[in-house]
């Protein structure tokens, strides 16, 4: 007699079928090869389905000859992890793929490994053993504690690796793999004593296209075709690792994204900043006569201008920028190079283009910051609500110092004084302004996951492996450190 399948297990294959349900193809994306590679997001489902990251290289893993690759997102009910793609369980494939480009996904990375029983340690694997492997945003630079976790780390744009990665990804023992990926120059392999030679640069976005190769139903751009129309970025703010490390910025060119808009109705506009792009007059006109449905970012202030403004009224009820602080002498500090009357134009221009919602983002917690500075926050939400601003929203951050930034070498500052300048931040706001603090918890974990050395990982990976609470442990050392 057929044993009934586990509650708990139907549930969770349930979630996957739904939410792959919920998707649209637009491009055909083949699993046949005879290497499994799963490829994880470390977060929930939504913000996979808006990681053009990781949906591209979905897209692009699959073109190697002999590669099978297929996705998976963290939940914390999950046991089996089922791929969104066939619901095979994870357990059947080879290399484990993370998709790494936020530093408290680390958490849920370390929970999915000790559930499946795979040892933190990357010295402490065995042949039986999946490669971890970690690829993303924070592999562009060189965090010691992903050479104590990781067996191989890809630095880089995935789409100058895919050559060698061809020759690379096909079945072989682990240790055979191991030793393949150690001949690549974007590659470190922590357990050979092998450290990256370079970067895997991708210098012409024309020739690959960067266009996600399905339409997810939720995420911050449900329903949207992700389109990247800039990587890099040609700004160099103090505290973003984007500007020192992912230069120069490239564009993809009109003729590219014309061709991508004769086919949909409906996109999101990647980039760093949507208003850097060089021929953005011309982009609207292109949207305008393509009559789609756009939805953009975070946007530069000193950037904006009244045609952007009044076209993306028609698109989206409100508009994000960020500003990061209320102080010209700190934003100086930061290098987010903005005046006083650049700001006043914005949200002026804003306002005449009918916005009536507003997010903004701001920065606390820098060494030279004064409780003028603070209550300077208060002064800018004020004058939204003068200004005609219905609903105006703040996101309000600590700095996190962050390697691969010229903060790299500052300290975050205590958690007792953050929260007096929290405080301070909150009695300086008018009643209607609706604010969030990120959490002090997470941003502190940020900071640790930066800052530790490899001693300090071994130390942290052996205290989790015996732990229930990853997040516990880590956020107990982080505190102590």
């Amino acid at each position: 007699m057929r044993r009934p399948r586990d509650s708990k297990d139907l549930r969770e294959r349930s979630l996957v079928a739904r939410l792959k349900a919920g998707e649209k193809h637009v491009e055909e994306i083949e699993t046949k090869g005879d290497l499994m590679v799963a490829l994880v997001y470390p977060n929930g489902y939504e913000l996979a389905g808006s990681n053009l990251g990781f949906n591209l290289s979905w897209k692009y893993l699959n073109q190697l000859e002999r590669v099978r690759c297929e996705r998976f997102f963290f939940d914390e009910s999950f046991e089996r992890f089922y791929s969104i793609d066939t619901q095979t369980p994870i357990d059947q494939f080879s290399v484990w793929a993370f998709s790494f480009h936020f530093e408290n996904d680390i958490v849920n990375i370390m929970k999915l490994l000790l559930r499946k029983s795979v040892p933190l340690r990357n010295v402490d694997r065995s042949q039986s053993h999946p490669i971890v492997l970690f690829g993303g945003a924070l592999c562009y630079t060189d965090l010691p504690l992903l050479n104590v976790l990781a067996d191989v780390i890809l630095h880089g744009d995935i789409e100058s690796m895919l050559p060698q990665l061809n020759e690379v990804l096909r079945p072989a023992s682990r240790s055979e793999l191991l030793q393949a990926f150690g001949d690549l120059p974007f590659a470190t392999v922590p357990v050979l004593g092998k450290k990256r030679e370079s970067f895997s640069h991708c210098a012409d976005l024309d020739f690959f296209v960067p266009v996600s190769p399905l339409i997810c139903k939720f995420g911050e751009f449900a329903h949207k075709l992700l389109v990247e129309i800039e990587r890099g970025c040609i700004h160099r703010c103090a505290y973003c690792m984007m500007g020192k490390l992912k230069k120069p910025a490239r564009f993809l060119s009109l003729e590219r994204i014309a061709s991508v808009l004769q086919k949909h109705d409906s996109v999101g506009l990647v980039a760093s900043n949507v208003a850097d792009y060089p021929w953005l007059d011309e982009l609207i006109d292109l949207l305008e006569e393509s009559k789609v449905s756009v939805s953009v970012s975070s946007l530069r202030m000193d950037r904006l201008s009244e045609r952007f403004l009044k076209f993306l009224k028609k698109h989206q009820k409100s508009f994000t920028v960020a500003l990061e602080s209320a102080s010209e002498r700190l934003r100086n500090v930061l290098k987010k190079d903005l005046t006083e009357e650049q700001i006043e134009k914005a949200f002026q221009l804003s306002r005449e283009a009918n916005f009536s919602e507003i997010k903004v983002y701001f920065m606390f917690g820098l060494e030279e910051e004064t409780e003028r500075d603070l209550m300077a926050i208060g002064n800018v939400a004020r004058h939204l609500l003068e200004l005609g601003f219905k609903t105006v929203k703040l996101s309000i951050n600590p700095l996190v110092p962050k390697r691969g930034t010229e903060f790299e070498e500052r300290t975050m500052q205590e958690e007792k004084i953050l929260r007096q300048k929290m405080k301070i931040i909150s009695s300086s706001l008018p009643a209607r302004v609706k604010v969030h603090f990120e959490s002090l918890k997470h941003s502190r974990i940020q900071f640790f996951i930066n800052r530790m050395d490899e001693d300090l990982a071994e130390k942290l990976l052996l205290k989790v492996q015996q732990s229930e609470s990853p997040e516990r442990v880590i956020n107990d050392v982080a505190r102590a450190v």
